[in-house]
C-alpha cells in the first residue's frame, strides 16, 4: 500500500510539473490569458454558442441580438472574425446602407433555417487565408490568436482584454466574469457610418454610446461607438 501511495504521489507531481512547464497555447502569456478568459465566458453560457455550417463560423450571441463570430478555418472565406450587429438602431438613426464603405457590410433580413434573421450590420476582419483544421470552438479561437499575438492586448486598469480588428474596431471581454457589468463590449468606428448618413445623436437609448476621438494611455482612439454587454441579463 505504501508503495502504491508513493507511486501515485510521484505521478501527481510529474503531472503538475508538466503542466507548469507546458508550452504556450498561443505563443504569448498575455494571449494565453485572453484565450482562457474568453473560453470561460463561453463555457459559462453554452446556450449562447452556435455554429454556422455554411460560413464555418462559431458564434457567441450577445444581448439584444448582436453576435461575435470567429471562423473554424481561415481558408473557408474572407471573414475570419465578425462583429455582427442588429442594424435597426442605425437605420432608424439615418444610416443609408448604399453609402457604406468596406468597413461595414449590410445583410438584409432573411429566413435562415426556419428562423427570421433581422437586418444586420457587420464589420468583417480577414486574418489570413491559411488552411486550418480545428477541433471545436476553443481550438478554433486559439489558432486565430496564435496566428497573430498582436491582435490582443490587456487593459490592466479596466481588467479586460482587447481584440483589435482593424483600426478602431475592438471586441473586448472581461478578465473574470462578475467583476462588473461589462462582460463584453463592441467598439466600432463612427466616422464611416456618419459619412453614410448616421446621426449619432439619434442613438440614445439603443445601448450604443458615442465617444469622440481622444488619446489616452492605451493610444489614439478615433470617433467611435461603444456598446457594453452584460451577458447575465
Amino acid at each position: 500500500m505504501k508503495k502504491f501511495i508513493l507511486i501515485l504521489a510521484s505521478l501527481t507531481l510529474a503531472l503538475s510539473l508538466a503542466a507548469c512547464s507546458g508550452k504556450s497555447q498561443t505563443g504569448s502569456k498575455e494571449t494565453d490569458n485572453a484565450l482562457e478568459a474568453f473560453n470561460s465566458i463561453v463555457e459559462k453560457y453554452p446556450d449562447k454558442k452556435g455554429f454556422h455550417k455554411v460560413l464555418k463560423h462559431w458564434g457567441f450571441a450577445l444581448p439584444g441580438g448582436d453576435k461575435f463570430e470567429w471562423t473554424k478555418d481561415t481558408s473557408a472565406n474572407p471573414i475570419d472574425f465578425a462583429m455582427v450587429m442588429v442594424a435597426e438602431p442605425f437605420l432608424k438613426a439615418g444610416l443609408d446602407t448604399d453609402k457604406l464603405d468596406s468597413n461595414y457590410v449590410f445583410k438584409p433580413s432573411e429566413i435562415e433555417e426556419g428562423k427570421k434573421i433581422p437586418d444586420l450590420l457587420i464589420h468583417p476582419f480577414n486574418l489570413n487565408d491559411k488552411k486550418e483544421t480545428s477541433q471545436g470552438s476553443e481550438d478554433a479561437f486559439r489558432r486565430l490568436l496564435k496566428a497573430d499575438n498582436d491582435l490582443v492586448e490587456y487593459h490592466k486598469d479596466l481588467n479586460h482584454y482587447r481584440l483589435f480588428l482593424n483600426g478602431g474596431y475592438e471586441v473586448q471581454w472581461t478578465e473574470e466574469l462578475g467583476m462588473n457589468n461589462a462582460d463584453m463590449s463592441f467598439v466600432i468606428e463612427a466616422d464611416p457610418l456618419v459619412k453614410a448618413g448616421l446621426d449619432v445623436t439619434k442613438l440614445e437609448g439603443t445601448g450604443w454610446i458615442y465617444k469622440e476621438a481622444e488619446k489616452d494611455d492605451m493610444g489614439d482612439h478615433p470617433n467611435r461607438l461603444v456598446k457594453i454587454y452584460d451577458i447575465k441579463k
